[in-house]
């Protein structure tokens, strides 16, 4: 499944690149800077090998789970709609305890560590969380959803959040109340202290207006930490939240 569809998604994520790189120059935008765009790049082609490699591993541990459960749910149009809002359930609060736990905000800032905000950025994938990412997604095969539909939405919703990661996508009207727009991910990604550990929905932003972490954008987003690690080599994209942690120098 995935492998069918990651070529062509690959495709369309080099082809939004290269027009955004375009528009950039032609606008002088300064959107793109050349260290920061192959690191991100680097990060996508490690996040996609990875997820290729434990799928199936992922898949054989949610067939187990989902082989103990006498419930099995047919899948129909309603079934993955339930499915598609339990999945962007889990993912919130996957994303958000990716924020607020310090272990797991170490693999995660990978994500948050770029300067810019465009389409590269998206491919800036936190690719050790597949060690645990699996996990949060546990209690679907239990309640009887079929692994292969819940590896189904959960890809699919992975890659429709490229598209958020962009400044030239302005606010969208009524959709801004139900779906996580561009605008909402740029208050995500920003270090304003009102943006901080805001917006963490995947394709819908319906949860954080429940939960309480939705933030309007209002104020220009800057992007990046509020401590940016001096040293941007890609290694020490990687590690530098661990080695503050292990207090490595």
């Amino acid at each position: 499944m995935i492998e069918n569809i990651a070529p062509y998604f690959i495709a369309f994520i080099l082809f939004c690149i290269f027009v955004e790189i375009i528009i950039s120059v032609r606008r002088d935008k300064n959107l793109y800077e050349f260290k920061d765009t192959w690191t991100s790049l680097g990060f996508g082609i490690i996040g996609v090998v990875s997820r290729l490699l434990l799928k199936g591993s992922n898949l054989a541990i949610w067939y187990f789970l989902y082989n103990l459960t006498p419930f099995k749910i047919e899948s129909t149009p309603l079934s993955f709609f339930i499915l598609f809002i339990l999945n962007e359930f889990t993912y919130y609060w996957f994303h958000r305890l990716s924020h607020e736990i310090p272990i797991l905000w170490a693999t995660h800032v990978n994500h948050h560590s770029s300067l810019k905000m465009n389409f590269s950025v998206a491919t800036r994938t936190p690719f050790l969380n597949v060690i645990y990412h699996v996990l949060f997604w546990l209690p679907l095969p239990l309640i009887g959803f079929n692994p292969i539909d819940i590896l189904f939405i959960e890809t699919l919703s992975f890659f429709t959040a490229f598209i958020q990661h962009t400044t030239l996508i302005p606010k969208l009207g009524l959709f801004e109340y139900v779906f996580n727009t561009p605008s909402h991910h740029r208050v995500h990604h920003a270090s304003n202290p009102q943006y901080l550990n805001k917006n963490f929905g995947n394709t819908l932003i319906i949860f954080d207006r429940l939960f309480g972490t939705f933030e309007e954008e209002i104020e220009e987003p800057v992007y990046g930490l509020i401590e940016n690690p001096k040293n941007r080599s890609f290694l020490n994209m990687i590690f530098h939240e661990w080695k503050k942690i292990l207090k490595i120098e």
